[in-house]
């Protein structure tokens, strides 16, 4: 084993300019690798060897090289070996090996730390009664990660928790000391919990394997042949197996895209380990050579020249280490201008003006590159969110990218339909995560799906839409049957009158009951972890289930859920108790870190990756994106648990490190023949910082190379603004429809009248087309609801009181008020407030009264009556909120507001028609047992909040009863003018306010012909 690590290291590097996987298997098959070993005509040799490589997905991609490679396309595969992921299966241990114990479940270590983090707060709370750490299940496991990843930073970075002894308390801020004395627990609690379970961290596991394989490999110097390709090393433990293997006599390392250009001084600079030489792409590789195999640059071997657009000197440049930046005042001695202009010849950049942008002229880019027989293309991003973008946007094209990573359990449609199981119970079905649940393709409830799907539209037309009903499957039931048409006239009357409609609707309330009820049931208080998560997959098996079963699709689909489910099961005993709602919020982040894939595409031609797996791809044209700061690179994100000076006094790296990985994998990236970059302008509509990368490459690329690789980009945005662009179309006029006359109503109240004048289509739609709007889920009661409850409040107390005020007048009329707004009560927030208004409004009432009633013989209330107009053809009806029989002769015709009042002004054109037709019906004997006379005032009172004011509805120069002759002969007018056939009902003739929407608007295309100057008044 000794003379084995003598020997000088077998080391090779390709340039980012050389396909990777296709140079290394040419390299392997030829020889080049290995010193006599050959196997490019001997199917059977290669399984002798053994490789290892960064990911799964690179072992995959160079499986189909090898088998493409070899003579007829078979071949015995050689062994392998992710070291990304690494298991015991993948390692061929000796036979006196025993492996260290199993690997603790990350979804079990999460739980358990979070648990922790969560008895933490309590303990802090009780301490001092303050809590200086963010609440919630999602900030707790937020925190357990973040907690989670600072024990795999220190095992694989080698670091003792014994260290923490030597952070002086007192030398940071206080919540630093805070948190340290935190990890001083946990330092005692996980090892100790790990011991109990016979487990170990996944990160101490993995490291073990892996020197326990390099002891192997150097105890066996006669093995086959070993090549360890792609990997930079990063980790301590994977440093030493890469060292193993290239001094193996029949062994070698191929290190991805080593940077032979750099100059001696500047690689020399990356020796430093503070920040800035961290965030250098070749830190990592400088530290393996120095640290691990003892070798200086010169001692690699490239296997391939760069290609003649090879951009490795230009990157070389731009990215050189901070320290000898200065050294582009001579870049044209070391890099003249023609070589730029090469490695630029085949680079676009892509400058959006947002994320939808960017993702569109991104798949019109890969799209593209299927024109070209035999062409691939790459889309490689840190982001996921663009990624998918991207994928959706190509499925216009008929195109299905292959996307490996897949999406995040929570996203998928299993992980939806847990998640509104989960919803709908927590928040005591309310209507929005209800009705999202039964809209849902795995929901069934016991039913087929023709049963649900009616069941459910009867359900949501009677109780889900409007208030929400009482919380839970009692109230939901009870709402059922408590249902009565007549008060629900604003739902759809012929869904709501229909009886099978009514009965499907009661038969899928009781199916929700026994699904979901006993999760429901746990609802009020803490419960522990397993409680929950027993109740909630019992409900989510109730819901799918039907008598129609499960596609295989579905059946696969839920798989992925329960192998999550099961993983929550094994560390349920160590999570923390909570609540329901606490556990519906912690869902998401629980099965966010499963991915879900989906089969890898042989021979796919476009494809994502992640930078980490696109170090070893090729692809002929290749588009980074998300190239902003903190996507790419990331943000060094401060650690809630160590400061950066702790960090640095514990021995762990810095933070910039990661931008140094993030920097090499931009480089590789960097190597196609045709290579896009694309960033957006904004995000999220706030301005965004171009990455650091492309930035240090317009500098030392020249303005003008610059302007020309955004020009060769723009094409792509044209291309894409093209896609968007709808063909010109003559906008629509106002439209007008212009029914038979025995469609057209003939019977409409005073309130209506003001709808004809101003708004005639919302008249067509309501009375021709019989169109009545929906109540929206969820709806809270608002201002119209709290002004009927005053109307009738006022109404009955004053019909109840025609002549004389009682003596408790102000105890009498708060009982009225009560009886009122008692339907109100099922919204106690609401009502609480509505009613402390009405009971400041009372007095104020009263006093009004007081000061009316002297003038009145009698008051008559909430009354109703008609007026036959048009020789008999119209019928006008009205319910009048007070008349007042006055003394002095003649009606007083009063309107109660809690809205806006109209004018005078307004009255007198006729656009506020309500009072004097009112006053007309009344001079004509239509309201009941009132006296018919003149009307001798209209007199509006506003019920405001601080105050009941009274105005009158006739201007100075006129009288009530001319007003109300006026108003009935323009009525006449316009009851025959749409008598005439060729009279159509206009979308907003005469709008009160510009930009009103109403109930109708969206059929009458308001927003469309409106823009056009069809709507300007």
């Amino acid at each position: 084993m000794t003379d084995v690590l003598r020997r000088p290291p077998r080391l090779f590097t390709i340039p980012p300019s050389a396909p990777f996987l296709p140079t290394l298997t040419d390299a392997l098959l030829d020889g080049r690798l290995i010193e006599g070993f050959a196997p490019g005509h001997d199917p059977l040799a290669l399984a002798s060897a053994t490789i290892f490589l960064p990911t799964r997905r690179a072992g995959r991609l160079l499986a189909e090289a090898l088998t493409a490679r070899m003579p007829g396309g078979v071949t015995l595969l050689p062994r392998i070996v992710p070291l990304g992921d690494v298991d015991e299966d993948a390692l061929a241990f000796a036979e006196s090996f025993t492996g260290p114990p199993r690997a603790v479940p990350p979804t079990t270590r999460r739980l358990a730390l979070a648990n922790l983090v969560a008895a933490w707060r309590r303990a802090l709370r009780a301490d001092d009664g303050r809590v200086a750490v963010a609440a919630g299940p999602g900030a707790e496991l937020a925190l357990a990660d973040a907690l989670g990843k600072l024990i795999d930073e220190m095992a694989a970075q080698e670091v003792p928790w014994s260290r923490f002894d030597t952070l002086v308390p007192g030398e940071h801020d206080a919540y630093w000391d805070m948190a340290l004395d935190f990890l001083k627990v946990a330092r005692d609690f996980w090892p100790a919990l790990l011991a109990e379970r016979g487990e170990v961290d996944a990160s101490v596991r993995r490291d073990t394997l892996i020197a326990a394989e390099a002891a192997r490999l150097a105890s066996l110097p006669d093995a086959g042949p070993v090549i360890a390709a792609g990997s930079t090393g990063s980790m301590p433990a994977t440093g030493r197996l890469l060292a193993t293997v290239a001094r193996l006599p029949r062994g070698c390392v191929v290190l991805p895209g080593l940077d032979t250009h750099l100059d001696e001084r500047s690689w020399a600079a990356l020796g430093d380990e503070e920040a800035p030489a961290a965030s250098h792409p070749q830190f990592g590789l400088a530290l393996l050579l120095e640290r691990h195999m003892r070798v200086p640059r010169t001692s690699v071997v490239s296997l391939a020249e760069p290609a003649p657009y090879g951009r490795e000197a230009l990157l070389s440049e731009a990215l050189r280490p901070v320290a000898t930046t200065e050294a582009w005042a001579s870049l044209d001695e070391r890099l003249p201008g023609p070589a730029i202009d090469a490695a630029f010849a085949g680079l676009s950049l892509i400058e959006a003006e947002d994320q939808r942008e960017e993702a569109l002229s991104i798949a019109v880019a890969l799209r593209e590159v299927l024109e070209t027989p035999g062409a691939t293309g790459a889309l490689i991003t840190p982001d996921r969110d663009l990624a998918r973008r991207v994928a959706a946007e190509l499925l216009r094209f008929g195109v299905a990218i292959d996307d490996s990573a897949g999406e995040p359990l929570s996203e998928s449609v299993p992980g939806r339909f847990a998640r509104l199981v989960a919803d709908a119970c927590a928040e005591g079905f309310a209507p929005v995560p209800l009705t999202a649940l039964l809209r849902h393709t795995l929901a069934r409830f016991g039913l087929a799906a023709d049963e649900l799907d009616a069941a459910a539209d009867a359900l949501e037309l009677m109780v889900l839409r409007g208030p929400r009903p009482a919380a839970g499957p009692d109230g939901l039931r009870a709402a059922v049957e408590g249902f009565d048409p007549a008060q629900h006239h604003r739902s759809d009357p012929r869904a709501a009158l229909d009886e099978g409609a009514r009965a499907h609707a009661a038969t899928l309330a009781a199916q929700l009951a026994a699904a979901l009820g006993p999760l429901a049931a746990l609802g009020g208080g803490t419960h522990p972890f397993a409680t929950l998560l027993a109740a909630h997959r019992a409900a989510i098996e109730a819901a799918w289930s039907g008598p129609d079963g499960g596609t295989l699709t579905e059946e696969a689909a839920l798989a992925d859920l329960a192998g999550a489910f099961e993983a929550m099961a094994e560390g349920a005993g160590l999570a923390p108790a909570m609540t329901l709602a606490d556990y519906a919020a912690a869902l998401p982040l629980l099965l966010a870190d499963r991915p879900v894939r989906p089969p890898l595409v042989v021979g796919a031609r476009l494809r994502i990756f992640g930078p980490l797996e696109a170090r070893m791809v090729h692809a002929d044209r290749a588009v980074l994106a998300g190239l902003v700061e903190q996507t790419w690179p990331s943000t060094v994100r401060t650690d809630p648990w160590l400061s950066r000076p702790m960090r640095a006094a514990l021995g762990l790296e810095a933070p910039e490190r990661r931008i140094g990985l993030s920097a090499h994998d931009f480089v590789q990236a960097c190597g196609a023949p045709e290579l896009i970059l694309s960033r957006p302008r904004k995000m999220g509509g706030a301005p965004t910082v171009p990455s650091r990368f492309l930035q240090r490459l317009a500098a030392v690329s020249g303005p003008e190379r610059w302007a020309a690789a955004l020009a060769r980009g723009d094409r792509f945005r044209r291309l894409a603004g093209l896609i968007e662009t709808a063909p010109r179309v003559k906008p629509i006029e106002r439209p007008q429809p212009a029914p038979d006359l025995a469609l057209r109503p003939t019977r409409l109240s005073v309130t209506e009248i003001e709808t004809w004048l101003r708004d005639p289509y919302t008249i067509y739609a309501r009375h021709v087309l019989r169109l009545v709007p929906l109540d929206g889920f969820d709806e809270e009661p608002g201002a119209a609801e709290r002004g009927s409850a005053i109307h009738e409040a006022l109404g009955a107390f004053a019909r109840d009181f025609p002549e004389a005020l009682p003596t408790d007048a102000e105890a009498v009329l708060r009982d009225y008020g009560r009886r009122a707004f008692a339907p109100l009560e099922a919204f106690p927030a609401e009502y609480a407030l509505w009613w402390a208004r009405f009971e400041r409004l009372v007095p104020r009432v009263l006093a009004w009264e007081r000061g009316r009633r002297p003038q009145a013989r009698r008051v008559f209330a909430e009354i109703g009556g008609r007026l036959p107009l048009a020789g008999g053809r119209f019928t006008l009806t009205g319910r009048a909120d007070r008349i007042e029989q006055l003394r002095a002769g003649g009606l007083a015709i009063v309107d109660f507001k809690t809205g806006v009042v109209p004018s005078a002004k307004q009255v007198a054109a006729g656009y506020s028609p309500q009072l004097p037709l009112e006053a007309a019906m009344a001079a004509e004997g239509g309201f009941r047992d009132v006296p018919a006379e003149d009307a001798a005032g209209l007199v509006y009172v506003r019920l405001g909040v601080t105050e009941v004011k009274e105005t009158s509805g006739v201007e100075k120069d006129t009288t009530a009863t001319l007003l109300a002759q006026e108003t009935r002969a323009r009525l006449e007018q316009l009851i025959a003018a749409f008598e005439n056939p060729s009279v159509g009902y206009a979308s907003l003739a005469r709008p009160m306010f510009r930009g009103r929407f109403g109930d109708y608007d969206h059929l009458a295309r308001v927003k469309e012909w409106s823009t056009a100057g069809e709507g300007d008044e």
